[in-house]
């Protein structure tokens, strides 16, 4: 989903470390968030902001994420029957979130690099991937021009 002229301040403690970022909202993909029936907080049992941002010139564009429900499709196209092989031809960005590395390991900064071209292979992957009953969402969702 596509936004324009949106910014959300964002800072993290990792590491007793404080990282401060002014990003530039261009596509929000949390609409599935809920509340919770207990607290009422859009935050509660787990989910969480997470963005992709890249910077040009002192700009920080970024896309935004709930972390639940984008990671349920980096998990929901499974390993099973995969081979060795396989695994080690996958992108980069869908072998560091399964093995817990990389950009999706908590006891590392924000700023943790991800290739562009590894991530839009990554999302290849899951668009052309038969193995996850939400495809259709996915697709909808992160190629709506193309569904």
């Amino acid at each position: 989903m596509k936004v324009d002229k949106e910014t959300y301040n964002y800072s993290r403690i990792v590491n007793n470390q404080e990282f401060k970022y002014e990003l530039k909202i261009i596509a929000r993909f949390n609409e599935n968030l809920v509340h919770c029936p207990i607290c009422g907080s859009y935050e509660c049992c787990g989910a969480r902001d997470k963005f992709i941002w890249a910077e040009f010139e002192n700009e920080k564009l970024a896309i935004h994420f709930e972390d639940g429900e984008f990671e349920n499709y980096l998990s929901n196209w499974h390993f099973e029957g995969i081979t060795e092989d396989e695994y080690k031809s996958l992108p980069n960005f869908l072998k560091d979130f399964n093995e817990c590395k990389g950009w999706d390991n908590d006891d590392i900064n924000p700023n943790s690099i991800i290739d562009a071209i590894d991530f839009k292979n990554a999302m290849e992957v899951i668009k052309n991937s038969k193995n996850d009953e939400k495809i259709d969402i996915f697709l909808s969702n992160f190629y709506p021009n193309n569904y």
